[in-house]
């Protein structure tokens, strides 16, 4: 997919971010259920239907992933190659935050390693996948997500030095 970076919320609610003082608890508690079980459903379940997203939402999508602006995009570009390529997924929150229509959440994924991800054959290994989650939620569908993951780390729990590749690769040019 083509990548949009990394832009702000559109409905631009914030100051820049949400203010406490004008934050329904209510709208914070319904957008904490929606997003734990977006969580819980995409990476978990995969269900791989998206289902908590809204049909027109977009997800920013981390680096040499791209943007996604349908479920479809989004399922097919990122869950289904994630769940293709590892087995046994258990998932460690370590918070879930959330603030009126806005949560975040700071993971990691663990899998075995037995399918092609980010063009890297399978390995068999156990691999840590840490992930930096935030999403806009309305009217019960999330709208907006961001998401960040540790690459480096996911490639060194591979096997794989992904700095000396890119060093090498690099050198090979110079």
């Amino acid at each position: 997919m083509a990548t949009d970076g990394y832009l702000a919320p559109k409905a631009m609610d914030g100051w820049p971010a949400p203010l406490s003082a004008k934050v329904d608890p209510e709208t914070t508690a319904a957008s904490e259920q929606v997003w734990r079980a977006a969580l819980h459903e995409d990476y978990l379940r995969d269900a791989g239907d998206a289902r908590w997203w809204s049909d027109s939402m977009i997800w920013y999508g981390p680096g040499g992933v791209g943007t996604a602006h349908s479920s479809l995009e989004y399922s097919t570009h990122w869950l289904r190659p994630l769940h293709a390529a590892f087995s046994n997924v258990t998932m460690a929150i370590d918070i879930v935050v959330c603030e009126g229509s806005y949560c975040g959440a700071h993971f990691y994924l663990y899998g075995i390693h037995t399918g092609t991800w980010l063009g890297e054959e399978a390995t068999g290994k156990r691999v840590s996948i840490r992930c930096g989650a935030h999403a806009r939620i309305e009217m019960g569908k999330i709208q907006e997500g961001w998401m960040i993951v540790d690459f480096p780390l996911a490639f060194h729990t591979m096997g794989v030095d992904l700095f000396g590749r890119a060093r090498e690769l690099a050198l090979a040019v110079s």
